[in-house]
């Protein structure tokens, strides 16, 4: 047993100041008490572990591991990575190549998930993001249309049968000739589907939600902004409160307007905060000879292809989020941690177990302090990362760095 001591653990009625105890893998106790100024003064906050549905890498390790060291090992290293920022669940997001590439890395993920549990963040799920996308809305200075056949039923099953029941995630383009028949053989099979680098209309998402899309992939990004004789996918996203949305909170990819007015409209239990975090994340500035195309890491963040200002993934993490929107948007911690944690957790179904700090829930959990430095991360009930540990970067990587 262990009992942990703060003066603001988040919990879903609100902040306890007091402790918080857990046994095994479970949280025993949530109970106030007053405590004196030493008690508690290092853990100024405990929150739920961070559940981050969509992120590609950090640390030089990246999800699309057969692109990068070839290794399974990359998976476990990223693992370890990512409990160093808070998070404790993820869906690794497997993103855009071709179909035999795509298949392989899913099942590699699968065939480890199901034989061994991670050193740290727990994998949830595989997210697809990926073929299906418009061309008009393909991102990141991708401009491979052979990667980005039409969906279909047929395809859809492929992915399925290649994800070995970890599939649980899978981005679109609903406005695509076949889009009906994928969302609903994913949906049959308990996979959620999101719209995401997509040039729908406003009719075609709209279309797309009675077929059962349920969120928007990094909302505000690759995809049809408002036109006032069309409102696009945001202006149906807007009018559905049914359908998640995923916000990078880094100030990069939006605006903190934009995400004050998804706030105002959808509210904090309708979003939900993403990293997609590129491989870089984590990493020094500068120019790094990435395949298929060499991408830059700015000094505030931004990740580049190199010579363009597109944008290809973020270099910071949803702890970085979780400060922008607390301290610079002044939204209540309680807010926040839903956009966190809670949100994800109640999307897949998982908020029985997962994405909130309350007696008979898992123990997944961090500590921070004020500065949201993680001093402690803590996943079924084990500490898998302390401040000061030595977390290893993937030399492959930093190695590919020239400018």
């Amino acid at each position: 047993m262990r009992k942990l001591l703060s003066r603001q653990i988040v919990t879903e009625q609100g902040i306890v100041e007091g402790s918080l105890t857990f046994q095994g893998d479970t949280i025993t106790a949530i109970q106030p008490e007053s405590l004196n100024e030493a008690e508690g003064s290092e853990a100024w906050a405990i929150l739920p572990g961070i559940i981050d549905i969509h992120t590609h890498g950090g640390g030089g390790y990246l999800t699309n591991y057969l692109a990068n060291s070839g290794s399974i090992d990359e998976i476990r290293k990223l693992s370890r990575f990512y409990a160093s920022r808070g998070v404790t669940s993820f869906m690794a997001t497997v993103s855009l190549w071709s179909e035999e590439k795509m298949g392989a890395i899913m099942s590699g993920i699968a065939d480890l998930v199901h034989h061994e549990k991670m050193p740290g963040a727990q994998i949830l799920g595989i997210n697809l993001e990926a073929p299906c996308f418009s061309l008009k809305k393909s991102g990141a200075g991708f401009m491979t249309p052979q990667w980005m056949p039409n969906p279909s039923r047929e395809l859809a099953e492929r992915f399925i049968e290649a994800g070995r029941g970890l599939l649980k995630y899978v981005t679109l383009a609903p406005e695509l000739p076949g889009a009906q028949a994928a969302i609903e053989t994913y949906r049959k099979a308990g996979i959620q589907v999101a719209a995401g680098h997509t040039d729908a209309s406003s009719s075609q998402m709209k279309q797309g939600i009675e077929w059962g899309v349920r969120s928007v992939s990094h909302a505000g990004n690759a995809m049809s902004m408002i036109h006032q004789r069309d409102i696009g996918v945001l202006g149906q996203l807007m009018l559905h409160p049914e359908v998640m949305a995923e916000l990078i909170c880094d100030f990069i990819h939006l605006s903190p307007e934009f995400i004050q007015l998804m706030l105002q409209v959808k509210g904090s239990d309708h979003l939900c905060m993403i990293a997609d975090a590129s491989e870089l994340a984590g990493l020094e500035e500068g120019v790094y000879d990435t395949q298929p195309r060499p991408v830059r890491l700015k000094p505030n963040g931004r990740v580049v292809v190199e010579g363009s200002d597109v944008l290809c993934g973020s270099s910071l993490f949803v702890i970085d989020g979780l400060r922008n929107l607390t301290s610079a948007l002044h939204l209540p911690l309680t807010e926040a941690v839903k956009m966190s944690s809670l949100n994800a957790a109640r999307h897949f179904q998982l908020d029985s177990r997962i994405g909130s700090l309350k007696p008979g829930k898992q123990a997944d959990l961090i500590v921070i302090d004020k500065e949201f430095h993680v001093l402690e991360t803590i996943v079924q009930g084990r500490t898998v990362y302390r401040q000061n540990d030595k977390i290893e970067r993937n030399p492959a990587i930093t190695d590919l760095k020239i400018g």
